[in-house]
């Protein structure tokens, strides 16, 4: 009997060994996250503290693998700084990412405290980038106010436009120079 329990637990200690050397597989990110829809969103960015971005989106997809959120179907964008309308956006989708920067097919940007439309991008273009501190980073614009129209390529700005850059700028005559926007 002793030698049938010895031969049951050596066995056992064998079938143990084999089973606790074996590999482990580990299971594969999740591609895919949270899914919203009809959603409001708002984001704080952690570099740009005074500001506030508010999106209403048909949809919000969250990747926590790419660390990345896309919020399709946007119906309004808008950027507020201590609490006052900054800038609105329009645009068919914005991708935030880790650093709550902004990356958008194409956008047309108004700003009203200067009366600005900015059309940033195109459709097949590099796409566009909006990082928090920083400002805007588009392959092409066009920038249409009272008094003033440029368009050009390769434009990077701050936010208040104060430290614009382009490159291929052109000037366009605008008549309407003594149109006022609507605030």
């Amino acid at each position: 009997m002793t030698r049938y329990a010895a031969i049951l637990l050596l066995a056992l200690a064998a079938a143990s060994y084999y089973f606790a050397n074996l590999p482990v597989s580990e299971p594969p990110p999740r591609e895919r996250g949270v899914l919203l829809e009809g959603v409001k969103l708002r984001l704080y960015p952690k570099s740009d503290p005074n500001a506030e971005w508010v999106f209403y989106a048909g949809r919000i997809e969250n990747n926590p693998s790419r660390h990345i959120s896309k919020a399709s179907d946007l119906r309004e964008g808008a950027r507020y700084v201590n609490g006052e309308l900054d800038l609105t956006l329009s645009a068919p989708e914005v991708t935030i990412d880790r650093n709550d920067d902004l990356t958008l097919p194409y956008a047309s940007i108004e700003i009203p405290r200067e009366c600005y439309n900015i059309r940033l991008g195109d459709e097949g273009q590099p796409p566009v980038r909006i990082r928090q501190n920083k400002g805007f980073f588009a392959p092409t614009f066009y920038l249409r106010g009272p008094g003033i129209s440029i368009k050009g390529e390769n434009f990077e700005s701050d936010f208040k436009l104060e430290e614009a850059s382009w490159e291929n700028g052109e000037d366009i005559v605008v008549m309407d120079s003594i149109k006022e926007c609507n605030q």
